[in-house]
């Protein structure tokens, strides 16, 4: 009778109890994405000095909504306003309006989408497997993937695909038009590049439709209002040039699997299937429940021992959709390398989200087959109704359990800034002030101070051509001026690009930060010249003005004063 009762409350639902179910499994779902997410914002924060790793890259030139006259003339700050989606930007200018400072609402907009995803990944897994326990095992996974990687929490551009791409999903299998359109305009606006993914889904849809002419405006508006909005982002230029491509791609230091986007490499497994950027599945099978939903199609193939995968709708159609359409796009971008930017943007999260809705229905349909097995025999059915209720136990256990025997969960990349002094004292210094340093530390400035930086890891990305060749000159120009055995390549620098203070780490003359530094670990023959140098007692004149030109010094870095420095 237990087990009876047992699989009645987990599995079978009629009229009168269906939607209890639904509301009972959605809200227990609702609270674990929750206490994620308050995990994170826990970390969001614990420090004043607290930025999410990319957040830090795509907000830093907001503040200029609130302060106008700040970060003149910056590079940095001009790139990246000019790359950032006009959706994303807006919203921020708007929150900005009212008062929410970028930094602050770069912490709190990662739980206000999780929780918006949820509503919508619950009743899309509905749509296609009406069954309320696959739809909480589902929706658990999901946020638990969520808080595996620092997607949603970064707050930048990508985190919105997680709420508007599963809103067009959602929509376009109960053929909402309207919602369905507004979420493919807010795709566009926010990330321009899934629209890519929706078109084909669109295409593929039109020869499968059985409602010809609902079915045929639904898909032919859908494929207008994407092509609508990719058209500004196709045909869009940049002062900062056309994107990188071809085999200027490859021989490119920032593109290889030592640079600042690590994508090419010797290893053909790392690079087309588990790299961040040029991988077909980087992270799609990280949490070991994922892998339940490549049994999914197995499942399909015996109806008669899983009987409860009659109840799978036929829009799981969409799942296999999606796969073709995303694998499809993720070949194109290699084709057409970088102008697509990198392809495993295309896959990633789409054949995430198909394994995660699969992992949902198989461990439902096989929690199934397992209580009608124990119920079969009268004469083992004790036996068989123990080993039945420990297996289900123990898929509660992982499901539930398992984010607390890893040892960074949630996985949500804040930095905490190591230099706070450095920080205050930035921020009192004139609006226009630049500061050069090849000091990793140098990239929360931005962020902390409002001040420009001259280069910074982070913000080195080496997307477009202009960008880059001006990353690179001013990169290579900084490292040959803070190891110049002589002052006057320094003072050239300075008066060359009107820098205001060097930052210079206290074991940036020693060989062994060479070796650490990602810099010299980008341009290991430049790495090699300066750590030879250094090994035979080579003394940086930079270093000599290190006393008399020092205005601020803390445990790892000293700031020093350019003008004092060129004066020699």
């Amino acid at each position: 009778m237990q087990i009876t009762s047992l699989h009645k409350f987990l599995i079978i639902s009629n009229d009168k109890n269906s939607q209890f179910k639904k509301r009972f499994w959605f809200s227990l779902s609702l609270i674990f994405g929750i206490f994620y997410s308050l995990l994170e914002l826990r970390q969001a924060f614990s420090n004043t000095y607290v930025v999410q790793d990319d957040a830090r890259v795509y907000i830093f030139w907001m503040q200029r909504f609130l302060q106008p006259d700040i970060l003149p003339n910056d590079l940095i700050a001009d790139y990246f306003q000019s790359v950032t989606p006009v959706g994303f930007t807006t919203l921020y200018r708007v929150m900005a309006m009212v008062g929410i400072e970028p930094l602050l609402l770069s912490k709190l907009l990662p739980i206000l989408l999780k929780i918006i995803s949820i509503c919508y990944w619950f009743p899309l897994c509905m749509e296609i497997f009406p069954v309320p326990t696959a739809g909480f095992i589902s929706t658990v996974l999901f946020a638990q993937n969520l808080s595996l990687r620092d997607d949603i929490v970064s707050a930048t551009p990508r985190s919105f695909i997680f709420v508007f791409f599963i809103a067009f999903l959602y929509y376009l299998l109960r053929k909402d038009l309207l919602p369905s359109l507004i979420a493919i305009a807010l795709i566009g606006l926010f990330y321009p590049p899934f629209l890519l993914i929706v078109a084909g889904i669109l295409i593929l849809r039109l020869w499968r439709w059985q409602e010809k002419r609902r079915d045929y405006i639904f898909s032919g508006v859908g494929l207008a209002i994407s092509l609508l909005l990719m058209l500004p982002y196709a045909f869009s230029s940049s002062r900062f040039g056309p994107t990188i491509a071809g085999a200027a791609a490859r021989e490119l230091p920032g593109l290889a699997a030592t640079g600042r986007i690590p994508f090419f490499s010797d290893d053909p497994i790392w690079f087309w299937l588990s790299n961040q950027h040029s991988g077909l599945i980087p992270n799609v099978l990280e949490h070991p429940l994922n892998i339940i939903g490549l049994l999914l199609p197995i499942l399909l193939l015996y109806p008669q021992r899983f009987p409860l995968t009659k109840k799978i709708t036929s829009k799981i159609k969409i799942l296999p959709e999606i796969i073709v359409v995303s694998v499809a796009m993720f070949f194109v971008a290699h084709l057409l390398l970088y102008k697509l930017f990198a392809p495993a943007r295309y896959t990633r999260y789409t054949l995430k989200f198909v394994v995660i809705i699969s992992a949902g229905i198989a461990l439902a349909v096989i929690i199934d087959a397992v209580f009608r097995w124990a119920k079969q025999y009268r004469k083992r059915s004790s036996r068989r109704q123990i080993l039945a209720l420990g297996f289900t136990s123990l898929l509660g256990s992982v499901l539930i359990i398992y984010p607390h025997f890893l040892q960074i969960f949630p996985y949500s990349l804040y930095k905490v800034g190591e230099a706070p002094a450095m920080y205050d004292f930035f921020q009192k210094q004139p609006k226009d002030t630049l500061i050069a340093s090849l000091a990793q530390e140098i990239d929360n400035v931005p962020i902390f101070s409002q001040r420009s930086i001259f280069i910074g890891w982070e913000y080195a990305v080496p997307y477009h051509v202009g960008y880059n060749r001006q990353i690179t000159q001013r990169t290579t120009d900084l490292i040959n001026a803070q190891y110049s055995e002589n002052l006057a390549p320094v003072q050239s620098f300075i008066e060359k690009y009107g820098v205001d203070f060097f930052v210079i780490e206290q074991a940036a003359f020693t060989p062994e930060y060479i070796k650490i530094n990602p810099w010299f670990i980008q341009w290991e023959s430049i790495a090699k010249d300066i750590s030879l140098k250094l090994q035979q007692g080579t003394t940086p004149a930079l270093l000599e003005m290190k006393e008399r030109c020092s205005v601020l010094e803390t445990k790892n870095f000293t700031v020093l004063r350019a003008k004092c420095v060129g004066k020699g």
